[in-house]
């Protein structure tokens, strides 16, 4: 069985040597052929003169995408996979580091879902510094029970059948290069709406490292404006200009109802957090028409 990991990376050396290490160390069956392919977005190839010293179980193919985005670094990779031809495709982010038991929990959910599209949740260290707020938990994705079918995937950690793709006249929106997120949530939505399902499970696990710009709250009301602009182009895109702009501002009007709910909850420490977050959403989605 033919399995491709695919990586994404722009200057993160360490991190990625972090990723492919935690990939070494993985519990594998003897019939499944691994492979990793990187896709560097740096000038330079950067990560290249790097890895090229290191050993690892697995064969990498490295490849360098001059043409600057993450969309356009992902588009490289199903350019790539054409030519390897795998049954079965992961993607991670460089700055993760996957659980030892990921592939054995990941055939599980897909042998007793019969799962096209198999996701799970990426954990933070529960201890950085006791001053600081990791602000990027607050856009974890909230999935209930232990396996749950869900509606996307990201490409933190998403395992799916190659078929799935090749049969498929599907690459990631380059439109969606300027907003830097969303690229993924659109793919996986798409192939959702085509019929191909996609499980969540928790116990496919991927360890996220916290960023020092992920501290500040101005990072969050940016993101979540972000999500809110991005979230109006992904409705269009799925359900039409009409429904589109309908569902927009239904859940723009959700967000102001949540973000002044929030504000009689002052008693709670994060009640802060959460009223930036939500009328930051609002606004970007009460805007994104016009962006």
């Amino acid at each position: 069985m033919k399995l491709v990991i695919c990586i994404c990376t722009y200057k993160r050396n360490d991190s990625l040597f972090k990723c492919l290490q935690s990939i070494n160390n993985l519990k594998i069956s003897n019939k499944i052929s691994l492979k990793v392919l990187i896709v560097d977005n740096s000038l330079n190839n950067n990560s290249y003169k790097i890895l090229k010293k290191k050993k690892f179980k697995f064969p990498i193919i490295h490849v360098n995408e001059k043409k600057r985005g993450i969309v356009h670094s992902r588009n490289r990779i199903l350019f790539e996979l054409k030519k390897l031809n795998p049954k079965y495709v992961s993607f991670f982010d460089d700055d993760c580091t996957v659980d030892k038991f990921w592939l054995i929990n990941v055939l599980k959910v897909i042998a007793y879902k019969k799962a096209d599209i198999v996701t799970g949740p990426q954990i933070y260290p529960k201890e950085i510094n006791s001053k600081k707020i990791n602000y990027a938990i607050f856009f974890e994705k909230k999935v209930k029970g232990n396996i749950s079918k869900v509606n996307w995937a990201a490409s933190n950690n998403v395992f799916f059948k190659y078929k799935v793709i090749s049969k498929q006249n599907i690459s990631f929106d380059i439109k969606l290069n300027k907003f830097g997120i969303g690229e993924d949530q659109l793919f996986f939505s798409i192939l959702n709406q085509k019929g191909f399902k996609i499980y969540w499970s928790k116990n496919i696990k991927v360890y996220e490292k916290i960023h020092n710009h992920r501290l500040n709250i101005k990072w969050l009301v940016s993101r979540s404006y972000r999500l809110g602009v991005l979230g109006h182009y992904i409705d269009v895109k799925l359900y039409g200009v009409i429904f589109g702009y309908l569902i927009n501002y239904l859940k723009s009007l959700l967000y102001l109802f949540f973000s002044i709910s929030n504000i009689f909850c002052f008693f709670d420490k994060e009640f802060k957090i959460h009223f930036l977050n939500m009328i930051a959403r609002f606004y970007g989605r009460l805007v994104g028409p016009f962006k």
